[in-house]
């Protein structure tokens, strides 16, 4: 006499819980492994399910627990690195470096400005570019062989007078003997006084204005 079994109920619960965690945006796990249970406890010992399918099934599950590892050891290993970033960041107060973004804040005060060439110039200018991109200042220079170089500026203009507080751009023109522009970098170098932690990234706060730490090109002790 042939088993019968009554799937209704248990079906109809897995289902419901189906549905709930599908309804939620997400099926986790123990939704996953809830459904695979029911479904052996409902199966009929005269009709199996396709062995090939219930494979399949089990194979599906041991990946969505492999993903959950892999989404746990991510989330470890981000938290690590914005604590190294942190420490970095706190590890510069105190320490002179060079930015390479070329954005700065004058302050009234002298500061150093510099530039990298690649490679040997003929001619080289700096500008300082105000908010409006107007050309506020001309820079000369003497050094136009590849590495870095810095000039000490005191703020001065076009016109002779200093400059008015606030932020500036610093703009770097390179050209060689064929007159083909050379790749260049803007830098700007301070101190580091303190380290603001916002949402948006760790900022180093120096008599130059805040820098990102990642716009930092290197750092020197004093």
């Amino acid at each position: 006499m042939s088993a019968i079994i009554d799937t209704t109920n248990t079906t109809a619960a897995a289902s419901g819980s189906f549905a709930q965690a599908m309804g939620a945006g997400t099926m986790g796990k123990e939704d996953f492994l809830l459904l695979l249970v029911t479904q052996l406890q409902n199966q009929d010992p005269m009709n199996p399910e396709d062995p090939t399918e219930f494979t399949a099934q089990l194979a599906q599950f041991s990946s969505l627990e492999q993903l959950f590892e892999v989404n746990n050891n991510l989330g470890e290993v981000v938290t690590s690195s914005g604590e190294m970033e942190r420490l970095s960041a706190l590890s510069m107060i105190g320490k002179e470096v060079v930015a390479d973004n070329g954005q700065f804040r004058f302050s009234g005060e002298p500061m150093k400005l510099g530039y990298r060439l690649e490679s040997e110039a003929s001619d080289v200018s700096l500008h300082v570019i105000d908010g409006n991109g107007v050309n506020k200042a001309s820079i000369p220079v003497q050094e136009t062989a590849a590495g870095e170089h810095f000039i000490d500026w005191d703020g001065s203009g076009l016109d002779g007078n200093p400059l008015p507080e606030g932020d500036y751009q610093l703009v770097v023109k390179a050209l060689n003997a064929q007159d083909e522009i050379l790749p260049t970098e803007a830098l700007v170098k301070s101190t580091i006084r303190g380290v603001d932690m916002r949402g948006d990234g760790h900022w180093l706060v120096s008599d130059a204005g805040e820098f990102l730490l990642g716009h930092i090109a290197s750092v020197r002790d004093l």
